[in-house]
């Protein structure tokens, strides 16, 4: 990361932004979410938007092809202004009011994560028809700040809350959890994969058949330590994965922060004094303009130890410090068991870098405590390429299934099921679906997409689907979803075209 840290360095040197101010290198935050998704190829790369909101990371990562884990309709909200298809973001907290519900329904997302039978009833009613994934509790040893018990449920009581989702109309898609953020072990995925394994079999004992697996985030940073390579993690996982699912691995989601956005942001800090509590005493306090409240959250009980070095050039010498933040509180102070050296020529006005911070900073800053404002956050890099217009307005596929079992072809809760899921997954964004059951056989299921449409015309008699998908732009895949019908009715014969309406000439 060195190349990034110099370009970075380069631009505060260059403009002299005020400080405390974080600086982030867009193309780095994005070269990182691709070296994930290459490390777990098919697998959605969710970016968890509270780690750095900031709009030219979201902006360059929804360019990237990017889902989004967003913990708010707010962040919902971000995301969509930005140019994320609603069905790429996926609302992951499981702590929500009735009217965000309603809100992020109305905004086109339909995914969800639950943990609670009361949280599904007002799922079921303002977001009905939505996929739910319930998560789980697991055990994080390893976690540099593990999440407690606030967030999932005990297995067992999973299996109970997507059968009751299935029951509620909702779509019970999978199971979700999360090893503990800055997860240092690779081997702590096996735990919530052997227990999301359990639920899927339990499940499908019961008829219902979950067919996604979250496995959140935690994949770690160096910081001033090491951390595993993603090519670790998914090793690891991978083996897991084969080990508890030996029939098939179920689709797969992580939902990174820190791993796309922390190496990509470097905080430049002034001293504000430098001051010892005896003359012989052999630590300085080294006091920051940045502290716990205004960027610095994650020093909490001294959990992420952050790389920091001078700014300017200083001799040689250096002494042990503890670090402290501006404000009248007695809790701010960053490291004081940690060790640090810094220069012993270190004065009040000096400069000091402190790497690694695009994750959990700028995003965890208080608003206005003791009247100090949060941090500032400016952006290099991500400029987007001019893109030539496209040649044609959408793409239009009709295909053909054969083979399909009947009794499915005369379901219209199973085809429309079957639909949207399809749909949403290839990137389209469905607004409404519409059902005319015909007699005595045959289902007929319209979906009004932001893209265009969608259809499926069924007969039953002949073991026989007719399907039309029309998806204008480049947001949604319309062969993708037509692929993905297919697998999901388990035709036997799929024959398929495509045409490009709307050419320019």
């Amino acid at each position: 990361m060195t190349a990034v840290v110099d370009r970075l360095r380069r631009y505060l040197d260059e403009q002299a932004p005020p400080t405390p101010c974080l600086v982030l290198d867009v193309d780095a935050v994005v070269a990182a979410y691709r070296d994930l998704a290459a490390a777990f190829p098919g697998t959605r790369v969710y970016y968890a938007v509270k780690a750095n909101p900031e709009p030219p990371v979201v902006e360059a990562l929804a360019a990237a092809g990017a889902w989004f884990d967003v913990a708010s309709v707010a962040e919902a909200e971000l995301c969509l202004g930005l140019g994320a298809p609603a069905a790429r973001l996926s609302y992951g907290n499981t702590i929500k009011k009735a009217a965000d519900i309603a809100r992020a329904h109305e905004l086109g997302v339909r995914e969800f994560v639950s943990d609670a039978e009361d949280d599904l009833a007002v799922l079921a009613e303002l977001a009905p028809g939505s996929s739910v994934s319930v998560r789980i509790l697991t055990d994080a040893p390893a976690s540099v700040t593990p999440f407690g018990r606030k967030f999932g449920c005990d297995p067992d009581l999973a299996i109970e809350l997507l059968a009751r989702a299935d029951e509620l109309g909702l779509d019970a898609a999978g199971v979700a959890f999360h090893p503990g953020s800055q997860q240092l072990d690779p081997l702590a995925w096996d735990t919530g994969i052997a227990a999301a394994a359990k639920v899927f079999d339990a499940l499908a004992a019961r008829g219902v058949h979950p067919r996604r697996l979250n496995l959140g985030g935690g994949f770690a940073l160096g910081y001033t330590g090491t951390a595993p390579a993603a090519a670790e993690y998914a090793a690891a996982i991978g083996a897991a994965l084969r080990a508890h699912f030996p029939a098939g691995v179920p689709e797969l989601a992580i939902e990174p922060g820190r791993a796309i956005v922390a190496g990509a942001g470097l905080i430049r800090t002034e001293v504000v004094g430098v001051s010892r509590r005896s003359a012989t005493d052999e630590h300085r306090w080294v006091y920051l303009d940045v502290g716990r409240y205004n960027g610095l959250a994650e020093t909490e009980n001294e959990a992420i130890a952050y790389r920091i070095e001078p700014a300017g050039e200083h001799p040689p010498a250096d002494g042990p410090v503890i670090l402290a933040g501006p404000t009248c509180d007695g809790d701010d102070v960053l490291y004081q068991r940690t060790p640090y050296r810094l220069p012993l020529s270190l004065r009040r006005g000096d400069r000091l870098d402190i790497l690694d911070t695009g994750a959990y900073t700028a995003s965890y800053s208080s608003v206005a405590f003791n009247g100090i404002e949060p941090l500032r956050t400016y952006c290099v890099g991500g400029a987007t390429p001019a893109v030539a217009p496209a040649s044609f307005a959408g793409r239009h596929v009709l295909a053909e299934f054969g083979a399909v079992d009947p009794v499915v072809l005369d379901d219209p809760a199973a085809l429309r099921t079957a639909l949207r899921s399809a749909l949403t997954e290839a990137g389209a964004t469905v607004r409404d679906l519409l059902t005319h059951r015909f007699q005595p056989q045959g289902v007929t299921v319209l979906a009004m997409l932001a893209e265009s449409h969608a259809s499926v015309h069924s007969y039953p008699e002949l073991g026989t689907a007719f399907v039309d998908v029309f998806t204008c732009g480049e947001a949604a895949d319309p062969e993708r979803a037509v692929r993905l019908l297919a697998s999901a009715l388990d035709a036997g014969e799929v024959n398929l075209s495509t045409v490009r309406r709307g050419g320019v000439r």
